[in-house]
């Protein structure tokens, strides 16, 4: 235990290794792309990935740390969803990402970092994907 606290600690050590630095993108809301995918090669388990596609879609294809949980059943599963960690919501276009982010916030205002992929992704079956910016 470091007795000064954490910001103390950060001052002098930098950040905790696990914590994962989520730069923002232009539209509100959004992770900036190049940051997103850094975060799924270095740490991906330092985010919540959620997929809001429907279960075909996310079969067909998925980030493999993604949990599945369409847009339409998020507000019935919110509570399922950790306040320790970042949420990303991703979908091929950012369209249902953004409703799911905007939907968060309405619903559950005291998760304070959660964000959304404002890009088109093509998943394959066997887990590559292509991200480009809109």
């Amino acid at each position: 235990m470091f007795a000064a606290g954490y910001p103390a600690w950060k001052k002098a050590y930098g950040a905790a290794p696990d914590a994962v630095q989520v730069k923002t993108g232009q539209e509100e809301g959004s992770i900036e792309i190049v940051t997103f995918k850094k975060i799924l090669q270095e740490n991906p388990d330092s985010i919540y990935l959620v997929d809001v596609r429907d279960p075909d879609e996310y079969a067909a294809g998925h980030f493999w740390t993604a949990v599945n949980i369409p847009v339409d059943q998020l507000e019935k599963k919110i509570d399922s969803l950790p306040a320790d960690k970042p949420i990303v919501f991703v979908c091929t276009t950012g369209a249902r990402s953004g409703e799911s982010y905007y939907m968060l916030l309405d619903l559950k205002p005291e998760l304070k970092k959660v964000y959304y992929l404002e890009a088109e992704v093509e998943y394959t079956k066997d887990g590559q994907y292509k991200i480009k910016a809109p």
